[in-house]
This record gives C-alpha cells, structure tokens and sequence, in this order.
C-alpha cells in the first residue's frame, strides 16, 4: 500500500482515531491539527490523499485545497463533517462514521484514475 495521506482536523480524537485506524492497514499517514502544520506538511511531501473536515475556526477549506493543488496537483481529496453538506458527495464523510467504513472510502478515492 503505502500511499501517503494527510489529515487536518481541529478535533484531537477524531485526528488520533482515523491516524491510527489507516496506520493499521498500511498508509503512512500524517496528522495536522491547524493551518500552519497543514501547509508545512504539504509544502514538504507529496500526498496521495487530504482527509480534512469542513469546519473548523479560522480556516477555510477552499484555501486548503488551493494551496494543497499548488503543491501537489493529483492529490485526492475526502471532506468530513458532523453537519450534512449542501449536496451529496462520495468524498465527503458524515461523522460519526465507523473506521471500517473511512477505510474503505479511503480505499475506493485512491483507487479511482486521476
């Protein structure tokens, strides 16, 4: 496996949980709780994948993606959220989820061709 993927959340369970629930099936997986680890993060790797939640204080998920895309271009992208978004989406993921579930949304993004 050993695809890289990052995840930003302000929450420091839900962070701790996915991070040691994809560890345990193979991905190398790093962690970021705000903004400032989030952008050293993806000025200093390549991902294969950005698990980040929709809301959190004083940062905006477009400006992360944008700046994610500006770094690494093919990264995929999988949004999570206690609240349901505006429109369906088969990368988003409503918390509470159960891991094996994350594991095998996680599993299908990557798997789909760039």
């Amino acid at each position: 496996m050993h695809e890289k993927i990052l995840i930003i959340d302000d929450e420091p369970l839900v962070l701790l949980s996915i991070e040691r629930a994809l560890l345990k099936v193979g991905y190398e997986v790093v962690a970021a709780s705000d903004m400032k680890d989030f952008l050293d993060a993806v000025a200093s790797r390549k991902f294969d994948m950005i698990i980040m939640d929709l809301h959190m204080p004083g940062i905006r998920t477009n400006e992360l993606t944008e700046e994610a895309k500006r770094h690494i271009p093919s990264v995929k992208f999988m949004t999570i959220s206690g609240s349901v978004p505006a429109q369906d989406s088969r990368y988003f993921l409503q918390k509470p989820f159960k891991i094996d579930v994350l594991r095998k949304r996680v599993r299908e993004i990557l798997d789909e061709p760039s």
